[in-house]
């Protein structure tokens, strides 16, 4: 049980990042809105986090390899557009229809997200079109988060009738609506920030400078969400409710097998 819930809850939020925007244009875009290149591996990472912190996909796509392709159906109107994040606001007609609810939710969880975010470039290093950025970037520790989340899940398990299992079901098929990922977001406090020191990659494409978006600075300025481990704290709650819904799990068994043997 421990590995499936722990997968589950980092799950969602793999939905969540997992994205409609046609990017011809190598250089970001000014305040006012006109075209502006980038044009050392410093700036663009500047301008790429800035974009984070404000959630601005438009800018943030402009001066990384975010985007990554399009797809369209037979007649040609696009269906799917895929990207390394974000993927979730950015598809075709992603505010329209059934697709709309899910669109708002990812937008407040990841503002809320980003709302702790901050960085510190260390050092540049250029190598012709190719330059290594070091930074130390720090958000909310979303792998605590999602320990919390979990804690939050197995509570409600415990509390459910039967064997929790279709509270479990319950409660995660109405994420989008009951606000409790973003409940436990906003319940954080300065000992669920973590700072994590990452080695970024820019390139220079058309007179500018774009940041590629690998897995590990991805993690980073997401908050550690590919971690594998909680804190000790939580990955010790999160132990305790699995073995008290074990308990639970084999006492309905026990029962239903009483139940059996009399009918």
């Amino acid at each position: 049980m421990a590995g499936m819930m722990k997968k589950t809850a980092i799950g969602i939020c793999g939905v969540v990042m997992a994205g409609s925007l046609f990017l011809d244009a190598c250089g970001a875009y000014a305040a006012d809105g006109t075209s502006q290149i980038l044009s050392t591996p410093e700036e663009a990472a500047e301008y790429a986090m800035e974009s984070l912190k404000e959630l601005d996909l438009e800018r943030f796509n402009a001066c990384t390899d975010n985007y990554v392709d399009t797809y369209y159906n037979w007649i040609g109107v696009p269906v799917e557009a895929e990207y390394r994040v974000f993927s979730e606001l950015q598809q075709p007609g992603v505010k329209f229809g059934k697709w709309k609810r899910r669109y708002e939710f990812s937008r407040r969880l990841l503002e809320k997200m980003m709302e702790n975010l901050e960085w510190e470039i260390k050092d540049v290093q250029e190598d012709g079109d190719r330059a290594r950025i070091e930074m130390e970037i720090t958000n909310l520790n979303m792998a605590d988060v999602m320990g919390k989340y979990e804690i939050q899940l197995l509570e409600s398990m415990l509390e459910g009738s039967g064997t929790g299992i279709m509270q479990m079901l319950k409660d995660l098929s109405n994420i989008e609506a009951d606000d409790g990922l973003l409940a436990v977001i906003e319940s954080c406090d300065e000992e669920d920030i973590c700072t994590l020191s990452v080695t970024a990659t820019a390139y220079l494409e058309n007179g500018g400078w774009k940041l590629h978006l690998d897995d590990g600075f991805i993690n980073a300025f997401m908050g550690n969400i590919n971690g594998d481990e909680y804190s000790e704290e939580i990955q010790k709650r999160v132990d305790e409710l699995e073995k008290l819904n074990e308990e639970k799990l084999k006492d309905w068994a026990d029962e239903l097998e009483e139940n059996m043997e009399r009918w």
